[in-house]
């Protein structure tokens, strides 16, 4: 199972935590990600308002991610080259359907996780 890459790319989960977070960034990034973090937890204690912890963490959270899957990480850096050289093919094409919807249509449906299911309405 440990070598099932899943629909969306990624092989290494993070949790979204603190220590999670930590663990998975590279030096330099951790310990700014440590500051961070120390300084939103400062804050929380003084107002009892945990956004600036979260806040942290969601920062954090999708380099963690990458870093943890360097091959992931990898295409979106080759992503960011292309884009900076002007290639508006990264985005993708844009394809409209004047006879509507065709996951309606068709009775197919994808759900979030890009399975394909019947539909049911």
């Amino acid at each position: 199972m440990a070598d099932t890459i899943p629909i969306y790319g990624v092989r290494n989960r993070i949790e979204k935590n603190g220590p999670a977070i930590r663990d998975a960034l590279r030096p330099d990034d951790r310990d700014v990600f440590v500051a961070e973090l120390r300084i939103a937890l400062a804050e929380a204690d003084d107002t009892l308002d945990l956004d600036p912890i979260a806040a942290v963490v969601d920062k954090w959270w999708g380099q963690a991610v990458l870093t943890a899957n360097p091959e992931v990480e990898a295409g979106a850096l080759a992503d960011r080259r292309r884009i900076e050289a002007g290639d508006p093919t990264v985005f993708g094409a844009t394809i409209s359907y004047p006879q509507g919807d065709p996951e309606i249509t068709n009775g197919q449906i994808h759900d979030p996780l890009g399975h394909l299911r019947r539909a049911t309405a």
